[in-house]
């Protein structure tokens, strides 16, 4: 085997309609060779019912798998894991190397786009090989996971098809800041936290509860200095997306990275199917969004178009 697949806890406790998830520690070190013990943190979510389609969700960047399932004590209604598990499909929620709870090599100048890529792949392989049966694999990044997702199907082609949320192949739109600005302030290596107060505009539009955009700020961390660089370099997965042959979407909010989203379809040339969806009422964070459900819906209905494809 290329690692070790370790449940952490597993309970049938109920959160809603979704099962409380079960945390993994997955070991991806013969993957990552790097001198060290290299483990991705996950979650998985199950259905009450008989499931035939896995969702992987990646998060963007100073995020970690919370993202896709936060427990906002004074906010509920957040939560995308919730949401699909009632659709009847199964989540799995990881986080990146190098962030949340998966191992932060040090130094950082251990990793890459390339290793972290890998070992996103090693560790979604080991679930769906420990999972068995037979099911249809999406795989959904967003922001800066947007583009390790990019990486990966890329070099790995780990999923049957891949949703491309708030991920500008064109120079990005910042808010009140640029990506020159960004890069000359970003350290050469290391493991850094994400502005906040200059990114509030691209994240949030004015609907958002204050609380809330508080309480998400609160969970925020650190993202790989390799990441950051890369994610602030244009066109720097243009070849990468020009790759890929699965049926694609591409999501993006009224307010978010990409200065025309409809373009963003171009980049990916190779595809035998690219969708696009312009979120009303939604900055970048689609998950925070008052629209956060029709964007859901929207994933939820592309998927259930394309069948088995």
């Amino acid at each position: 085997m290329a690692g070790q697949y370790h449940p952490v806890q597993g309970t049938a406790a109920r959160l809603g309609c979704v099962m409380r998830p079960r945390s993994l520690r997955i070991d991806v070190s013969d993957t990552v060779s790097i001198g060290e013990r290299v483990e991705i943190a996950a979650s998985l979510f199950l259905p009450d019912a008989v499931w035939s389609e896995l969702v992987v969700a990646i998060h963007g960047g100073g995020y970690s798998r919370k993202y896709w399932h936060p427990e906002f004590r004074d906010y509920p209604g957040y939560s995308y894991a919730e949401y699909v598990t009632g659709t009847g499909k199964a989540l799995l929620t990881i986080d990146v190397l190098g962030m949340g709870e998966s191992t932060a090599p040090d130094p950082e100048s251990k990793i890459s786009r390339a290793t972290i890529a890998a070992a996103c792949d090693a560790a979604v392989r080991q679930v769906v090989n420990d999972l068995g049966g037979t099911f249809t694999l999406t795989g959904i990044g967003h922001s800066m996971g947007a583009m390790v997702a990019i990486t990966i199907q890329a070099t790995h082609k780990t999923f049957d098809r891949l949703a491309v949320l708030g991920w500008a192949n064109a120079p990005m739109f910042l808010g009140g800041t640029t990506s020159a600005e960004m890069m000359a302030a970003l350290p050469a290596h290391g493991y850094l936290p994400s502005p906040r107060a200059p990114l509030r505009p691209l994240c949030f539009l004015a609907d958002v509860p204050i609380g809330l955009i508080e309480a998400d700020e609160a969970q925020r961390g650190l993202s790989p200095a390799c990441l950051g660089r890369d994610a602030l370099t244009p066109g720097i997965v243009h070849a990468a997306a020009a790759s890929i042959v699965c049926p694609v979407l591409i999501l993006h909010g009224v307010v978010d990275t990409s200065p025309d989203p409809r373009a963003e379809a171009s980049y990916f040339t190779s595809s035998t199917n690219v969708d696009v969806v312009v979120l009303a009422d939604s900055a970048h964070c689609h998950n925070f969004a008052s629209s956060r459900i029709l964007g859901w819906q929207a994933i939820d209905r592309w998927i259930g178009s394309l069948g088995t494809q």
